[in-house]
């Protein structure tokens, strides 16, 4: 009898905490790493006890410590429901984060994706850099006009918008936007591989983009459809649990993973945030180059 009573005892036991385990919420993300300025091991994240890998749009959970050990280091995270990035940097001496916690988490799906995306994009970025620190890329630079993005003809949705227009070289360029009937529409300089167009009121009908520098030209047709000829977005990407510019950047990727005609669409979700968001500037960065993302796999 006492064996059965220990027995007993042992299975309420037992019982409880499988149903104590059922019960225990999961661990839903706040916010997650936006960027940060050092090698990964400048920076000590951890949930609890355990220590977890710093990498872009890793997330971050309430009650998450970071250490930057690093005199001159900063890692920025974007948090759910604040406008505004977090910057912490070794002033901040161990940080616990907090915020908003969400109903249900948005790390997955096609955010999930949207994070393996902006991760190949940062790992091929570093590679070039390391390459280029060694001079060998320096035979692969082009001398003339060079606009990956424009290879084929574009897409672009109709609206009231800016249009940036993106180049990998040279520095300096001539563009000018045509309608039609060969109406500049919109004219300019532009410097770096960025140039915006001011805000036009874009129509359905056929446009034409041209760059020209140093004795180069480029032309390219431009294709704008109403707002509900565009690929099918996923309703996840107007979801308000994520921040804005997480959306942002998945659509920008979505767009851009769908055809190569939507890169130049693409290019306008990421753009406006490209100066101070890392997955931005990475994702532009690839689609200047006229990179696409692998395919979502639904």
């Amino acid at each position: 009898m006492k064996r059965l009573i220990l027995a007993l005892t042992g299975a309420a036991l037992w019982w409880s905490a499988v149903q104590a385990a059922e019960v225990k919420p999961r661990a839903v993300e706040i916010g997650y790493i936006e960027s940060f300025d050092h090698g990964a091991d400048a920076y000590v994240l951890k949930t609890g006890d355990t220590r977890r890998e710093v990498a872009i749009l890793g997330p971050v959970f309430a009650g998450d410590t970071i250490e930057v050990k690093h005199d001159f280091a900063k890692i920025t995270l974007r948090l759910v429901g604040q406008p505004a990035p977090v910057v912490i940097s070794k002033a901040n001496d161990v940080a616990t984060i907090t915020g908003q916690v969400a109903q249900k988490g948005f790390l997955s799906g096609v955010f999930a994706w949207t994070t393996s995306v902006v991760q190949l994009f940062d790992r091929e970025q570093r590679e070039q850099v390391s390459a280029s620190i060694r001079g060998n890329l320096d035979s692969q630079m082009e001398s003339g006009l060079s606009a990956p993005l424009l290879a084929k003809p574009q897409t672009l949705l109709a609206g009231k918008r800016k249009l940036t227009i993106g180049w990998v070289t040279p520095a300096v360029v001539e563009i000018t936007v045509l309608d039609a009937a060969g109406q500049p529409v919109a004219s300019g300089r532009g410097s770096g591989t960025l140039w915006a167009t001011p805000e036009v009121d874009w129509k359905p009908g056929d446009y034409s983009i041209e760059l020209a520098a140093s004795g180069d030209a480029l032309r390219q047709t431009l294709h704008v459809v109403a707002a509900d000829k565009g690929p099918n977005l996923p309703p996840a990407l107007s979801d308000p649990a994520a921040p804005e510019p997480l959306r942002a950047a998945a659509t920008g990727a979505w767009y851009a993973a769908e055809d190569p005609a939507f890169l130049l669409e693409a290019l306008q979700h990421v753009a406006p945030d490209a100066a101070s968001s890392k997955p931005a500037k990475l994702l532009a960065l690839a689609f200047i180059e006229g990179k696409r993302p692998p395919p979502s796999g639904r």
